[in-house]
């Protein structure tokens, strides 16, 4: 196979429902590596949250931030920015709902709000420690992507109420938040514009809503069989499930493995 360049999301398609890499995934990224294929991870994920995946798979490109921020090799091709103005509005938005916000800067995660369940419940399911509190925190950080807490139903308020602004659900309580037009395929496109390569070079795995727009945009996309329906009408294929070397067997379908 000519060489492809392979992006891949993090939750559900390279770490298991465990936060887990499953057993034989690393070395079939290194085989593939081996194979001549270039590997990038594209992920809803900061680039301080992806750290300890690039290190295991030692690389260091990446979309960040479902497209805000985009890296490569060391390079920092693209970093978006959410405007004060907005933050603001939906800041004071979410409070009149006694909802919390996260904010999302380069280096870390901060909530306007202490202690609040549903801040808990999401970031808790990533493993992760939860963010420290600041109220006013965005006013003097540059946000990349920022969290709203909410149920579904809740999320159709906020998009009628924030046009220039996208909510994509990853949780049952909570949405990232990103300036209209801004996905994961977006950032692809201004990497590979950089690289003077196509779609069709491309091959995106991935499970989740934000990886919906990558897997129309790439020539070859493939849902892993946790995906959620959404993202299973838009691939290419789908493969096995996370926890049964779904990654794997697609790798070796696509012959980008032995």
């Amino acid at each position: 196979m000519k060489n492809k360049i392979l992006f891949f999301d993090i939750d559900g398609t390279i770490l298991d429902g465990d936060k887990n890499i499953p057993k034989g995934v690393i070395e079939a990224i290194n085989e593939a590596k081996s194979n001549g294929h270039e590997i990038i991870i594209a992920t809803g994920r900061a680039p301080f949250t992806a750290k300890f995946v690039l290190e295991q798979l030692n690389i260091d490109s990446f979309v960040c931030y479902n497209g805000q921020i985009v890296q490569y090799k060391g390079e920092t091709i693209h970093k978006g920015i959410l405007e004060k103005e907005a933050l603001q509005k939906l800041t004071d938005f979410a409070q009149n709902r006694e909802q919390p916000v996260v904010y999302m800067d380069i280096k870390e995660f901060v909530s306007n709000i202490p202690d609040h369940e549903d801040v808990f419940e999401s970031i808790s399911s990533l493993k992760m420690a939860l963010p420290r509190t600041e109220e006013n925190f965005f006013l003097s950080n540059d946000i990349h992507q920022a969290l709203v807490f909410c149920s579904l139903e809740e999320q159709r308020d906020y998009e009628n109420a924030f046009p220039a602004l996208k909510f994509v659900r990853w949780h049952r309580v909570s949405c990232d938040v990103l300036p209209k037009g801004v996905s994961k395929a977006k950032g692809i496109e201004l990497l590979l514009t950089h690289l003077g390569k196509t779609p069709e070079d491309c091959i995106a795995f991935g499970d989740g809503f934000n990886d919906i727009e990558m897997l129309e945009f790439v020539g070859t996309g493939v849902a892993m069989g946790n995906s959620v329906d959404e993202l299973k009408n838009s691939a290419t294929f789908v493969t096995d499930h996370v926890s049964e070397n779904g990654l794997i067997n697609a790798m070796k379908r696509l012959e980008l493995i032995q």
